[in-house]
């Protein structure tokens, strides 16, 4: 008989694994994210890359992307502001996506 595992442990035991490899600052602001911007935005957006310290995010369709070209700064601000000042993130750049994201 094969024994159940909570998901949170799977998802914590990967996590950390990822960390280990050298993910951990990719990790920090993915979940930091969904804060920043919140649930409706977060449905909206996928990121995309971190590369030199910009964060590139895809977004679902043109009303989005002016909404967040538009908070930008803010956004950048709040984001940093959870993260420590050796990760922080120097510019976002949004792009739509090829397609729709959310469900």
């Amino acid at each position: 008989m094969s024994s159940f595992v909570k998901i949170g442990s799977i998802i914590e035991n990967l996590i950390q694994n990822l960390s280990e490899k050298g993910f951990s600052r990719e990790i920090q602001i993915a979940f930091q994210w969904r804060r920043t911007i919140g649930d409706l935005l977060n449905n909206k957006t996928r990121i995309h890359k971190l590369e030199n310290n910009v964060l590139y995010i895809h977004v679902e369709n043109n009303v989005w992307l002016q909404e967040l070209v538009l908070k930008k700064s803010e956004i950048l601000e709040k984001l940093n502001s959870y993260l420590p000042a050796t990760q922080k993130v120097k510019n976002i750049i949004f792009s739509l996506s090829g397609k729709r994201i959310s469900n």
